[in-house]
């Protein structure tokens, strides 16, 4: 009985050793550096942190085509849609080397102008994902992860331009529908890197590939790819702020997924390092959009404000 108490006594401490250890090294610092997030970018880390994101932001040069009845181009509506969005996610860190996510994201897209409000209408997106990741390397500059990812979008969209279509090609019916509803689902299985070369400069990357789809569209393969740069002045005995710079390239963008086909972006983020823990900082992007069922694109611009919370210091 004894040599059991001894014995349990043991196992606690080496427990809480651990524990202590991994508090004071937490889970997104390699060689003394603090990794900068993104909300754009997914993290490589396996830790437990709730964020949220606001923003907004427009596209510009959008051309939508009006078909007669038997599918001929007649004309093309151009103009500028503005957007809101909404997002927030909580991932719980299950072991030191796994943790699993949840989410859900709100949206709104509408028309500017006279012909893109008569082409796009107003779009209210909805949506929520799944996922998880898990350690596979870890080393003191550097560390390997994966993960899996489901996510499914609900739009349901005020359509004038697709009514008006309709009665011009068929007539008034109960079949003409003024509000029109679809959805989008992806499939995604990634790799992410990220490695600290100086205690003031961290680098993450990742590539993905997965399936998603729209209602009534076949499914198409995902690829995906993303960089970011980040520096912290904090570790160079400046001001407490990280600059982050960041690249990302899809063939599937959940939320635009029934306007585009692929999506690239470039941007740069600002954020306040003078806490372990907690993290608020602004977030800029421009995107090229490639426009689904055209040769076209279009560009847009996206700022987000973003504030995330790690737990046991991050």
């Amino acid at each position: 009985m004894r040599l059991r108490s001894i014995s349990l006594v043991g196992v606690l401490m080496v427990s809480l050793a651990s524990s202590a250890a991994w508090a004071q090294n937490p889970g997104r610092v390699l060689n003394g550096h603090r990794f900068i997030p993104s909300e754009q970018i997914p993290t490589p880390f396996v830790t437990s942190y709730i964020k949220t994101a606001t923003g907004g932001g427009a596209a510009f040069n959008l051309k939508t085509p009006f078909l007669d009845v038997d599918g001929d181009t007649l004309g093309t509506l151009e103009g500028n849609v503005g957007f809101m969005t909404l997002a927030f996610q909580y991932q719980q860190k299950v072991t030191d080397w796994l943790a699993l996510r949840g989410g859900f994201t709100g949206s709104a897209r509408v028309g500017v102008d006279e012909q893109s409000i008569l082409a796009e209408g107003l779009t209210g997106i909805v949506g929520w994902s799944l996922g998880g990741s898990a350690l596979i390397v870890h080393k003191p500059t550097w560390l390997l992860s994966g993960s899996l990812d489901f996510a499914r979008n609900e739009f349901v969209g005020l359509d004038p331009f697709g009514f008006a279509q309709s009665v011009v090609d068929s007539g008034l019916s109960d079949d003409n529908n003024l509000v029109s509803s679809t959805n989008s689902v992806s499939s995604r299985a990634m790799v992410r890197a990220a490695w600290a070369p100086k205690k003031w400069l961290g680098a993450t990357a990742s590539l993905e590939g997965g399936v998603g789809d729209v209602q009534d569209v076949n499914s198409k393969g995902i690829f995906g790819a993303a960089a970011t740069l980040g520096v912290d002045f904090r570790q160079l005995n400046w001001w407490s702020i990280g600059v982050l710079g960041f690249f990302r390239y899809e063939t599937f963008n959940q939320n635009g997924a029934d306007l585009s086909s692929n999506t690239s972006r470039v941007g740069l983020g600002v954020s306040y390092t003078g806490r372990d823990d907690f993290s608020v900082g602004l977030e800029g992007s421009t995107i090229n959009f490639a426009r689904e069922g055209s040769e076209d694109t279009f560009t847009g611009a996206l700022m987000t404000f973003n504030i995330r919370y790690w737990f046991s210091g991050g």
